[in-house]
């Protein structure tokens, strides 16, 4: 078996973007709630909620951590 085969099997292309956000609750029920009345059809947005345990474990290569430099809104 090939090895694109091989990472088929493992993974999903998912997105070309990729927001991190550190939400209150109120912040993410507002997001929710945006998101909702804008994606379309044929759009795909997901959003994966961690826990603070899910967020410690996360394994980050590359460039410093993300950080948030001002709030964008939808």
């Amino acid at each position: 078996m090939s090895s694109e085969k091989k990472r088929i099997l493992v993974s999903l292309w998912t997105q070309y973007s990729v927001f991190e956000c550190f939400l209150t609750s109120k912040q993410f029920v507002m997001l929710q709630h945006k998101v909702e009345r804008l994606v379309k059809k044929e759009d795909s947005v997901r959003i994966y909620v961690l826990d603070a345990g899910a967020v410690k474990k996360t394994i980050a290569y590359g460039s410093e951590k993300p950080r948030q430099d001002e709030t964008i809104i939808l």
